[in-house]
Order: C-alpha cells, then structure tokens, then sequence
C-alpha cells in the first residue's frame, strides 16, 4: 500500500472506492454462482461471472453519475 502514499488524496479515494467496488462485484458473483435459483450448480463459473460483471457494471455506472452532479453542482455553483 506505499503507492497510496505517493498520490493526492481524491485519487487515494477514487483508488479505495474502485478497490471496493471491485470487491463488492466479486462478492456479489460468487453469491449469484451458487444461488440454484439463477444458475445450475454445474454452470457456478458462468453465474459468477455474470454475477460479477454485471454489479461492476451496475456500480461503476452508479458512481460516475454520481461524481458527475457532483462536478456539475461545483462548476455552477
């Protein structure tokens, strides 16, 4: 974790927040992959990563468009 210590702070937090996003997404496939009711237990890869792609997806859309009003509200403010 050194290299956190190099950077500006808002990038140290864009850095934990993309870390945990990721994280989440990993989390969240491995309960989609296992969970019968979305997927066969013989096909757990194919629901993880589905699981995982599609959260990350949905996260990291979530998050831009947050930082977005964010920045357009100190733009016209």
């Amino acid at each position: 974790m050194s290299f956190l210590n190099n950077l500006s702070k808002n990038k140290r937090n864009e850095y934990m927040i993309v870390g945990a996003i990721l994280s989440l997404s990993v989390i969240i496939g491995i309960i989609v992959g296992n969970t019968e009711a979305f997927v066969a237990p013989r096909n757990f890869t194919a629901g993880y990563m589905a699981g995982s792609l599609t959260s990350a997806l949905v996260l990291f859309a979530v998050y831009h468009t947050i930082l977005f009003f964010k920045n357009k509200k100190q733009t016209t403010a």
